[in-house]
């Protein structure tokens, strides 16, 4: 029997603070944000991944949405950190669609996607 047999499977695929942060960075923000609801969260994080180099004017920013994978890494390979490979792989990197030689892309998650961001 192998320690694969044994070992507990994990009971969410959420980024958990203490977990490798892999390619994220993180924004945390400290004062109250109001929601549709009426509530209030007092402060959040937003976890994102960023590829390319904004220039001086900020004139080539990418903002990359993902509708619905909840996670910011848009390119780049599984490893620590990021169980899967990027999910844009294909387009984002030198001489692709989102050409990371001409434009700054930044990926963030979102509230409640649970990747690096407060959620389930």
């Amino acid at each position: 029997m192998t320690s694969a047999d044994t070992d507990p499977l994990p009971v969410t695929g959420a980024w958990r603070a203490g977990d490798p942060p892999g390619r994220r960075s993180f924004f945390r923000h400290d004062k109250p944000l109001r929601l549709e609801t009426g509530r209030c969260l007092p402060e959040y994080q937003l976890a994102y991944e960023t590829w390319g180099k904004l220039n001086a004017d900020g004139s080539n920013a990418v903002l990359v949405e993902h509708a619905l994978t909840g996670d910011s890494h848009v390119a780049g390979p599984a490893g620590p950190g990021h169980p899967t490979p990027g999910w844009w792989d294909g387009l984002t990197g030198p001489g692709q669609a989102l050409d990371t030689d001409e434009y700054f892309s930044v990926a963030p998650t979102v509230l409640g996607g649970s990747k690096g961001s407060p959620g389930p």
